[in-house]
């Protein structure tokens, strides 16, 4: 089953990019279809690589081997492979952690596929044909690898419909796992995308060593996750801040978890169920030194970018606005089409209409375990800056 490109097109893979699109190919050999293993020629015949193709998709073919030999037809090859993957993540992570990704899609050479672990929980996100004639190889290597309970969980189509859910092993709907010593729950049947933000662990901690004594607001707060780290640092005050009732009694929950209850009722934590964008317009001035903006993605295509940064403008400008003088802002976007470029002129753009002062005190990004390959940039979803507010211009 073989596809050839176009005279000219091959440089992308020769670069190792793990993407074909549809206008770089010439041919598609009789009998292929969705999800069918392919090798991948130049115009005049040279072998390329081996991928999955997929002729709904802008990107016809993903690719996952660049050795001739390695066509991945035999499951042995992607045994092989992910049990390598598996004995890197786990040495990426700290001691007292056991959540963390496991396969991340074209960033570990396997494409189309999420796993994220959760103590001894694994939770599989199959995106593509190709990917999902894997699947019950991979169900039966977790088992392997001791994980008590396999589900997978499939991306709902639209917003009236949710996730749907397939248990291989086991049939627990939560579990509570550990980063960086601190306990936290997984909602993995009925949470945002597996359950948890496991990309943010290593932002987490850094907040944690700036929390103390400050007044922090963690708005689109989720689970709550940034407050925890917050308050077992040292936050004097902090405010959680999500339009999901469900999401704030979460939070609560792993403030409990955390032998934080009495921070609910000393007022040293307060829940807020509002409309971040509403709540961000109509609070005082001058009161938090610490804002966390983790809004989720305002743009999934190309097409919207420009609407996307209209909307991360307006919430760093209300936040760089009413901060405390020196104070910090954790301003992320993990919408894919925003460019880390593209994300600090936005925040220029929102220091600039706010007249302050401002400086870029770190770069950030999703942690290790959902490291991207150097020859896939596209991998780099999650951009974060903490910024200091200096006062007025």
């Amino acid at each position: 089953m073989v596809i050839r490109l176009k005279k000219n097109k091959e440089k992308a893979v020769l670069n190792f990019h793990p993407w074909i699109f549809s206008g770089a190919i010439d041919s598609v050999g009789e009998g292929i279809v969705s999800g069918d293993t392919v090798e991948v020629q130049s115009f005049d015949g040279t072998f390329l690589a081996w991928g999955h193709f997929d002729p709904n998709s802008q990107i016809r073919v993903r690719l996952f081997s660049f050795d001739k030999k390695e066509d991945g037809k035999d499951s042995s090859y992607w045994i092989s492979k992910w049990k390598q993957i598996l004995k890197s993540k786990q040495s990426l992570l700290p001691n007292d952690t056991n959540g963390f990704r496991f396969l991340h899609s074209e960033g570990d050479g396997v494409p189309g596929i999420i796993v994220d672990i959760y103590a001894e929980t694994a939770v599989m996100q199959i995106k593509t044909l190709g990917a999902q004639r894997l699947r019950s190889d991979l169900v039966r290597f977790l088992e392997e690898v001791g994980y008590k309970t396999i589900l997978e969980k499939k991306e709902k189509l639209d917003s009236k419909q949710g996730e749907e859910l397939t248990f291989y092993k086991g049939e627990t709907q939560e579990t509570v796992f550990v980063e960086h010593g601190i306990r936290l729950i997984a909602d993995v049947a009925k949470g945002q995308k597996t359950g948890f933000f496991l990309d943010q662990r290593e932002n987490r901690k850094l907040l944690g060593s700036y929390a103390k004594n400050r007044v922090i607001l963690n708005t689109f707060s989720y689970s709550g996750a940034f407050s925890v780290y917050a308050l077992l640092y040292g936050a004097k005050i902090v405010h959680s801040l999500d339009i999901s009732k469900q999401a704030m009694e979460m939070c609560e929950r792993n403030l409990s978890l955390n032998d934080l209850s009495d921070s609910i009722q000393n007022g040293k934590h307060k829940a807020l169920v509002m409309d971040c964008f509403a709540y961000l317009k109509e609070m005082d001035s001058n009161f938090y030194d610490c804002i966390i903006l983790d809004p989720p993605a305002f743009t999934k295509n190309i097409s919207t970018v420009i609407q996307a940064s209209r909307g991360y403008k307006d919430i760093n400008m209300r936040a760089i606005a009413k901060i405390k003088d020196g104070g910090l802002i954790f301003t992320f976007s993990c919408s894919q089409h925003i460019s880390f470029d593209l994300f600090k002129k936005i925040i220029f753009g929102a220091a600039k209409d706010a007249k302050k002062k401002v400086r870029i005190l770190h770069h950030l990004t999703q942690s290790p375990d959902h490291a991207y390959s150097v020859f896939h940039p596209e991998g780099e979803y999650l951009k974060g800056l903490v910024i200091q507010v200096d006062g007025e211009i």
